[in-house]
């Protein structure tokens, strides 16, 4: 049986996208992953997406990052792995809670 993998759009304000994903991303389809995001995310300034739910291969780590390009910021939830995938992209802001991250992407005051 074929893993499935799920992108859900959770929230719309203007311009700013919450969504998550769920299942497994090795780099078979990593790519796909991310052109999906891309393409979903596309005229969104601000996104967060709540990744927490990835299933990463342990002995594959992925080839490219999973988030989209386009938006100016990115609000991350994801496994610990791909934290060292976002220090050298200045759009993606790591946060460690769901309440932090859901706080900045709508512009409350943790």
């Amino acid at each position: 049986m074929q893993a499935l993998f799920r992108i859900r759009v959770l929230a719309v304000c203007g311009t700013r996208l919450w969504c998550a994903g769920t299942g497994p991303v090795t780099a078979g389809i990593s790519q796909a992953v991310h052109d999906e995001l891309t393409e979903l995310c596309a005229g969104m300034s601000v996104i967060g997406l709540d990744l927490r739910e990835l299933r990463l291969p342990t002995e594959v780590f992925l080839p490219s990052v999973p988030w989209p390009d386009g938006p100016d910021t990115v609000h991350l939830l994801a496994p610990e792995r791909l934290r060292s995938l976002v220090a050298d992209d200045e759009r993606v802001h790591w946060h460690s809670d769901l309440h932090a991250a859901w706080a900045a992407w709508s512009g409350l005051s943790p």
